[in-house]
């Protein structure tokens, strides 16, 4: 029997990748982004995804971490379901917990980049591009659900200023993920997004280039449990918050 993905659109490309490799034992469906904008919505939408899993899978793999809560409640009646025991997907990217709580700790007001999210997701500076009709200073299909982030709204120059310096404020660093997958354009975006970050803010904003790993995401697909890193989830059993909460000696 095979398993299934269920995986954030930040994600694609290294489970597309993996489905591939995987041959007929991989199957993945992918739940847009901009769900984490609404929680409430983001679970809505991984149920019905859950529910629509059959009996031919074996287990149900999520691609995805606490992320504000939208995981809360998740059940699947028939499968077991396994979860990285991260708070958002940031600790994906860079390989384990213990690698993000380390960045973390260097500097806690960082804003982090990889090409994943580059890609399919959507962050200040991209609302600001649209809001002040700039779409065309990035590729057209990065632009995605504008209705849905409200950058389908246009502001004048003057609100747009203030609604991303109030998103951004707080931050002193981009650091962007390389994970070997990285092109110049994703590279330019995010000196572009420091540049601008450095102006409106009127500070010197770093921007840090790390290296990363697919090493967590592949222990997600190759199933290789293990109760630090992950949760294994029961048929019938809810996805807890307290459950992320737990911690395991490392």
């Amino acid at each position: 029997m095979k398993n299934i993905a269920i995986v954030c659109d930040v994600m694609k490309d290294e489970f597309k990748k993996y489905e591939a490799e995987a041959g007929n034992n991989l199957d993945c469906i992918f739940i847009e982004q901009y769900l984490h904008n609404t929680p409430d919505l983001m679970n809505k939408k991984l149920q019905e995804a859950i529910d629509s899993v059959d009996d031919k899978y074996d287990k149900i793999l999520l691609g995805y971490g606490l992320c504000s809560n939208g995981v809360v409640g998740l059940v699947s009646q028939k499968h077991e379901i396994l979860i990285p025991k991260v708070d958002d997907c940031i600790s994906l990217f860079l390989g384990s917990k213990k690698r993000y709580l380390e960045e973390f700790q260097k500097d806690s007001a960082t804003y982090y980049l990889c090409r994943g999210w580059i890609e399919y997701g959507g962050d200040p500076y991209r609302g600001y591009l649209v809001w002040t009709d700039q779409e065309d200073k990035i590729p057209a299909e990065w632009i995605r659900s504008k209705h849905i982030y409200g950058q389908s709204q246009k502001y004048d120059r003057a609100m747009a200023d203030f609604l991303f310096v109030e998103m951004m404020k707080n931050y002193k660093q981009v650091t962007l993920i390389d994970n070997d997958d990285l092109e110049e354009i994703h590279k330019k975006y995010a000196q572009d997004m420091v540049d601008f970050m450095s102006t409106m803010l009127g500070r010197q904003i770093k921007l840090k280039v790390i290296k990363g790993s697919s090493e967590f995401l592949r222990k997600l697909v190759k199933y290789e449990y293990d109760d630090v890193n992950f949760l294994k989830i029961k048929p019938g059993q809810k996805i807890k918050q307290s459950d992320f909460m737990q911690l395991k000696k490392q």
